[in-house]
């Protein structure tokens, strides 16, 4: 004999179904997939001079070396603190030897590559309050459900201590190494450049920053993140500016980062392959045209209101 329940029991039943399903079926494999990929690696790799990626598959990070000591660019995502100085100890260096570590953005968490090194850590002044708070304070967070996570703690890392304030322009010296910030309007993403000798042959470096804008951004008025849309289009104009050779980013996938390793290995010029600016003015040329898309398609929107 069936039985029909009211409406608003069927509804309790569906939701606590599907409570049941989240948390005793997609949890596990979720905690699965994130505990198996906390030890996937990337080989860590000479690029250029003294320049070698040190990152895992996804997240990137890259030792530059001194006679001073070393500086580290990025550190990879919040679990990778352990592949980031298995990698360094694999080249035959030592984490103890990492002076500098520079973040690219808000969303690096450096706390244990920090710890393990010891490093001074510089990042910009929006970048160093939200690192400083473990990316609980972000005001490029406006997407509703992101901020409800930021609240419960879902997407808090471990805060980390910012030693220096850079300011766009100043150039971090270290030695024999010289590495200058060029930080973007709204200040919360930096791209770092500087110069590698290699084969008699001095090469420029642009680190780029991520040019994704914030997840929920409004480009029309009122402006989410405030100010945002004159912003990045400065920060595209400031990025064509630089000189570039080679050019690196915080997610591998961007600049090719395998693809490139695995021409090296076989290329009489091992750093050929990484030498692209065409491939950076693509990346730039590539970023604006998602910004107008959605540009027009938010004004659209708004004409229909």
């Amino acid at each position: 004999m069936l039985v029909r329940l009211p409406p608003q029991h069927l509804a309790l039943v569906v939701v606590i179904a599907v409570a049941v399903f989240v948390g005793g079926v997609l949890y596990p494999m979720w905690r699965q997939a994130v505990d198996t990929s906390r030890d996937v690696r990337a080989d860590p790799h000479h690029i250029a001079g003294t320049l070698y990626f040190v990152g895992d598959p996804a997240d990137t990070s890259f030792l530059l070396v001194g006679d001073k000591g070393n500086l580290l660019i990025g550190a990879g995502g919040q679990d990778d603190a352990h592949k980031v100085v298995d990698n360094i100890a694999q080249l035959g260096f030592d984490i103890k030897d990492v002076k500098v570590l520079l973040a690219a953005g808000p969303e690096e968490s450096l706390a244990a590559v920090q710890q393990a090194s010891g490093a001074e850590l510089w990042a910009s002044d929006a970048s160093a309050d939200v690192i400083a708070s473990g990316g609980a304070n972000d005001s490029r967070t406006v997407y509703l459900p992101y901020k409800l996570m930021k609240l419960a703690g879902v997407t808090t890392y471990p805060p980390a201590r910012v030693d220096h304030r850079v300011k766009d322009n100043e150039t971090i010296r270290l030695g024999s190494l010289a590495v200058t910030a060029h930080v973007t309007p709204g200040g919360f993403c930096t791209a770092w450049t500087f110069t590698v000798r290699d084969r008699d042959r001095d090469l420029h470096v642009v680190h780029r920053c991520g040019l994704k804008l914030p997840y929920g951004a409004t480009l029309v008025d009122p402006q989410r993140p405030d100010g945002i849309r004159a912003d990045f289009e400065r920060t595209l104009m400031m990025l064509r500016d630089l000189p570039v050779d080679i050019w690196l980013t915080p997610q591998g996938r961007e600049y090719g980062r395998f693809r490139k390793y695995q021409e090296s290995l076989n290329a009489e010029d091992p750093a050929a392959p990484f030498i692209d600016p065409d491939g950076y003015r693509k990346s730039i040329d590539e970023a604006e045209a998602e910004f107008r898309t959605l540009l027009a398609e938010q004004e659209q929107q708004r004409q229909r209101r």
